[in-house]
């Protein structure tokens, strides 16, 4: 008897299955590919059936939320791709303003040499006036008087003030002063022609 009871179920679960659910589906497919033919889009009205379904709505997304993230997460990309050139850019605006910063610093260095230099040039030109000032001085002097003076000078001072000075006048002091002084003043003289 146990045998007959479960061949009677499995006979039941057969019929049921082919005789509801297989038809259900072949109808449901066939439903689908005509609807599909005559352009409904029969998962948009779906879904659309199902979202004014108040249990079945939260489940469901439509397709107007799926566009709403798809554009969130394209903003959110385009945003994390503007940040990240703003850091570049502000990294070369950081590194452009510290080569400007050293360019100033060069730009007064260079400066500060030129005055440097513009202050030597025109000391080197008052101790030219004066060297030739003086050596107008000395070449009014007897040669006696002038040669102890000029050997006590400091030598460049010496050396641009007998160079100012002309040659026939320039031998006679030189003859008079110590020989050492005279040859070191002479061996001067000719370094710097």
């Amino acid at each position: 008897m146990a045998k007959k009871k479960k061949n009677n179920q499995s006979n039941r679960m057969q019929w049921f299955f082919l005789v509801i659910v297989v038809p259900t589906i072949f109808a449901l497919t066939l439903t689908l590919v005509v609807l599909t033919f005559m352009g409904v889009n029969v998962f948009d009205r779906a879904e659309n059936y199902a979202n004014k379904i108040p249990g079945v709505s939260s489940i469901v997304s439509t397709s107007e939320e799926k566009d709403a993230q798809r554009e969130t997460d394209q903003l959110e990309a385009t945003i994390e791709d503007n940040n990240a050139e703003i850091d570049q850019l502000e990294s070369e605006i950081n590194n452009k303003d510290a080569t400007i910063d050293d360019l100033n610093q060069t730009i007064a260095k260079l400066e500060s040499e030129v005055e440097s230099a513009l202050e030597v040039e025109e000391s080197v030109d008052s101790e030219d006036n004066r060297a030739t000032d003086m050596a107008q001085s000395f070449q009014e002097m007897d040669e006696e008087e002038a040669a102890p003076i000029i050997e006590n000078m400091e030598d460049t001072l010496a050396v641009s003030l007998l160079a100012q000075i002309k040659s026939e006048e320039r031998g006679a002091i030189l003859g008079v002063m110590d020989p050492e002084v005279a040859a070191r003043l002479t061996s001067l003289m000719t370094d710097t022609n």
